[in-house]
Parts: C-alpha cells; structure tokens; sequence
C-alpha cells in the first residue's frame, strides 16, 4: 500500500463543489457528517466514511459538505443543516413567566457522487450507481439525541422511555432528509419543548412525533453509505475515527468534512 501525500479539503459551503483527478491512479476518499444543533455543542455528532477510488486523469468527483444543524434560538427551534438536517421542533407558546424553548436542529450528511445532482435527497433513483460515500449527520439537542451513522444513525428516548429509532441502509423518515421535529401545542410535563430534528444520511433520521407529558425527544441520527469503492467502511459518530485536523476523534462535531488524497507524482 502507498503513501497518500497530496490532498485536497473540502469545508461547507453551501453547494455543491468539483473535484478534477490531476493524474490517472487511486485516491483516497473521506466523509464527515454534521453536528446536530442545541447549546453548547450537544447536538448529535457525526459520522465518518472511507473508501478508495481508482481515477483517470480529469475524471471528476462530486463533493457536497453538509452544516451544522441549527441551534435553539429560544422558543423557535434550530434550523436543518446543509443536505438534509430536520428543522427542530418550536416550544409551547403561551402566556408563560419563562421561555418554553424549541429543539435543535439535525446535521447535514456529506457525500461524494460521480454526478452533481445537487443534495442528497436527488440521489433517490440513483444512488447505486452514482454515491460513492456518504456520511451521517447527527440528530438536533433535546435530551440525549443520536448520532450520525455509520450504517445505522443513533436512536433517541423520549422522556417517557420512547424509543425513537435512527436511519438504516434501508430505511429512515426519507432518502437523504431527516424529518422536522414536532412543534409543541401542549404545556405538559416534560413535554412542552420542541423535539429535535433528524439528521441527514442515505436515510434521514426520524424526529419523535409524540406530544403531551413527558413527550420532549432529541433526534435521531441519518445513516451512512458505501458504493462503489475498494476497502470501504462507514463508522457511527459513537466511535473512534480519523479527524480531518488529524489524529482521531470520537464522533465529529461542527460542520461536516471531506478530503481527497492521491499519491504525488515524483
């Protein structure tokens, strides 16, 4: 096995951005998912993704870097991430001597495609043949939310013992959008906050649709994918992976990531 010891990053941006291969060889491809939103950087983390790639020369690659889902901004809740983070959930809104707050909102997957067809939900009929890698953006803060997969996204309890389950490599709320949080109508005991959105993945991850005493829900993680690439793997942000900076990381926090390296010439 070669080094690899030329490489280009890839931070969020808010499009999709291009990858020209400068020589013909195999490169190696990286992923990394988006936090979900909350406070104090307890959103959901993501997930991680690796494969190799043979390329010929001006082949191109497709690379769309997923954002952090939202944070909680008082009663409204956080806004999805880039590439199919759900909205989180609004608080109950009344006549309160306190803030009723929303939940966070779920990270955006990243993905690396042989096509631009833009975020990754446009992927549905194609998905086979065109995505390379993708990797799971994590759910948006209410209790504990789930992490970005990895070939499934973390699931989320609700206060009540509900479990709500995360995106797998078949299913999830949608292909490539976590779901929205649930708004909150009912002033209830543990149950008044908006529940946090899904995260982004293959499949987006499901946000609790529950309401009324002890109803509060962060939400689940998206899931991670694998196709057409060589010694491919997809790890949850649960576990221990390479971080973009360098070393390992558990779980990825912030915006999502990507990174292509090839081997420089002589």
């Amino acid at each position: 096995m070669f080094s690899f010891d030329k490489l280009q990053r890839y931070r969020h941006t808010g499009s999709v951005q291009t990858f020209t291969a400068p020589i013909s060889g195999d490169y190696k491809l990286e992923v990394w998912g988006a936090q979900g939103g909350g406070w104090n950087n307890y959103g959901g983390l993501g997930g991680y993704s690796i494969g190799y790639k043979s390329l010929s020369t001006s082949n191109k690659l497709y690379v769309c870097v997923g954002s952090k889902g939202g944070d909680i901004l008082g009663n409204t809740g956080g806004n999805g991430g880039y590439n199919g983070g759900g909205k989180g959930g609004n608080g109950c809104q009344g006549d309160y001597t306190y803030t009723i707050v929303g939940g966070g909102g779920g990270g955006g997957a990243t993905h690396i495609a042989t096509t631009d067809r833009g975020v990754l939900k446009n992927y549905k009929d194609f998905y086979e043949l065109e995505l390379l890698l993708v990797a799971g953006g994590g759910g948006g803060l209410l209790n504990t939310p789930g992490v970005g997969g990895g070939e499934s996204g973390g699931n989320a309890t609700s206060d009540g013992g509900t479990t709500i389950e995360g995106a797998t490599q078949i299913s999830g709320y949608a292909f490539g959008q976590g779901q929205d949080g649930k708004t909150k109508s009912v002033a209830a005991g543990s149950g008044a906050e908006g529940n946090g959105g899904g995260g982004g993945g293959l499949y987006g991850g499901h946000a609790s649709q529950l309401e009324g005493v002890n109803s509060n829900c962060a939400g689940t993680g998206g899931s991670g994918y694998v196709g057409d690439v060589t010694n491919g793997a997809t790890i949850a942000g649960n576990q221990t992976f390479p971080s973009p900076n360098g070393g390992t990381e558990t779980g990825h926090s912030g915006d999502g990531y990507a990174i292509i390296t090839w081997q420089q010439l002589p």
